[in-house]
């Protein structure tokens, strides 16, 4: 056990325990001290990595209940919320396009029509990442699916070797990156998107649709794409010009596949109905994870689906189901007990928020969200952390929760892109060997100033023209 682990196991209850000896603060409830404590202890727990973030989360139920924070039901309530079966029926779907293979196919024919050149490759793999962020609502299962692909196109550059080039380099951290910053602007593409919409939805009672969050977020995080592309192929160029017979290659790989099978009919009819359902489900009266949970069943049915209750099952992650669930449960206990709200407004009065206007004051919540990617391992356990402290931000300064949690939301999930550990798309390429851990802060603290800007921007002008602000 590292050095790290081993402080996060001794400090924890240390801070637990010194919080909860404090004297009482006036303006916050027995109830939220307790709160605060077990938010203290989880919170270093997380950052050291102590232990799994899914046994983490896991264990913020019995503490709940332990330090009579919440009840047995209301401390498994984040595990009952929409947003974690949004989750569950969200691998299931990014099951059938594995499956089916129809992933690899979009791949291959957006390659044959965009060409075989070294930027070419790149550019089309911005297009697949676009393309895939709609249909597969992980983006781990979408860079699992790419990786294998990468990897083979990287192959044949090099003569057959998987060697570190600066192609091999440039392709995958275009993989990662962009498949990251378009997440940012679709609902169900992240699954810290759908964590802030709940978080919303249990402050304020309103249900953020597929269609607002689309609204709000698909042009910036589409532009900011193409952007990250661009700054990669400056940063990184690439050392070869072209896929050798690029071309037939491509052919070749469709040739392999054959013709469009009827899985991959099945699945392409399946996900286009899904997607119209989660742009028309507030006109329809249908939420978005009732359409994706429905999805799910059709996609499992005897002859109509393509999948099984193994498929399902091996492509469901629980670790990911539990970290997402229990940091719901953790922030709808810190909002209840009084708890975020009283630390915020410590954070809020002690940074002397209040002398901003609402404008500036979002965009140094998108600068500080940004930046604190740096200490944590994966965007749900950060978002676990993060978003009780927007919500009670908001309470302080009087303000809709929503407009502190939405943009802080998109740079959460859009760029987590300064360190190889931020998310599992990014160690799932760094492990391959070919992308270095130096080369994330080296283009991340980049694209991360463009990116602050760049949402600045939407904040002063696009934000207010859409109606988020």
């Amino acid at each position: 056990m590292s050095v790290i682990k081993k402080i996060g196991f001794v400090l924890s209850p240390i801070v637990l325990i010194a919080i909860l000896m404090l004297p009482d603060a006036p303006d916050l409830p027995e109830a939220g001290k307790r709160c605060l404590a077990v938010f203290a202890a989880v919170f270093i727990l997380y950052l050291c990595e102590s232990l799994p973030a899914s046994i983490i989360s896991l264990a913020v139920v019995p503490l709940l209940v332990i330090f009579n924070v919440a009840t047995i039901k209301e401390a498994l309530s984040g595990f009952a919320s929409t947003s974690t079966y949004l989750i569950v029926g969200s691998f299931i779907l990014a099951a059938a396009m594995i499956n089916s293979r129809l992933g690899d196919r979009i791949t291959y024919v957006i390659l044959l029509r965009v060409g075989t050149s070294a930027k070419k490759i790149t550019f089309a793999m911005v297009l697949v990442n676009i393309i895939t962020a709609m249909l597969v609502p992980s983006s781990t299962a979408r860079t699992a699916m790419m990786l294998p692909i990468c990897l083979n196109i990287i192959r044949k550059f090099n003569q057959g070797k998987l060697e570190k080039t600066k192609f091999a380099l440039n392709l995958l951290m275009t993989q990662c990156v962009t498949n990251s910053t378009i997440s940012a602007g679709i609902l169900t593409a992240a699954i810290s998107n759908p964590m802030a919409a709940e978080f919303i939805f249990n402050a304020t009672g309103k249900q953020v649709t597929y269609g607002e969050w689309f609204q709000w977020g698909f042009l910036p995080s589409l532009i900011m794409t193409f952007v990250s592309w661009f700054v990669i192929q400056l940063m990184f160029p690439s050392d070869t010009k072209a896929l050798p017979n690029g071309k037939a290659y491509v052919k070749e790989q469709l040739a392999e596949l054959g013709p469009l099978s009827l899985e991959e009919k099945k699945v392409s009819i399946i996900f286009i109905l899904t997607i119209a359902l989660w742009a028309l489900g507030s006109k329809v009266g249908i939420d978005t994870t009732t359409t994706c949970l429905i999805s799910a069943v059709v996609l499992t049915l005897p002859k109509i689906g393509i999948l099984n209750w193994e498929d399902c099952s091996k492509n469901i992650s629980l670790s990911v189901v539990f970290i997402a669930s229990g940091g719901i449960s953790l922030g709808a206990a810190m909002s209840q007990t009084g708890a975020s709200e009283w630390l915020a407004g410590k954070i809020f009065n002690g940074l002397h928020l209040e002398q901003f206007s609402l404008t500036i004051l979002i965009i140094i919540l998108i600068v500080v969200v940004q930046f604190m990617h740096v200490f944590f391992v994966g965007t749900a356990t950060m978002a676990n952390v993060v978003y009780p402290i927007l919500i009670g931000i908001a309470g302080v300064a009087d303000i809709n929760p929503l407009v502190t949690i939405v943009p802080a939301a998109m740079m959460l999930s859009g760029y987590p892109i300064l360190m190889f550990f931020n998310t599992t798309p990014n160690i799932l390429c760094y492990d391959t060997g070919l992308v270095g851990a130096e080369d994330f802060p080296k283009f991340g603290l980049v694209l991360s100033i463009i990116a602050c800007a760049f949402y600045a921007f939407c904040v002063l002008f696009y934000w207010p023209m859409v109606g988020l602000l």
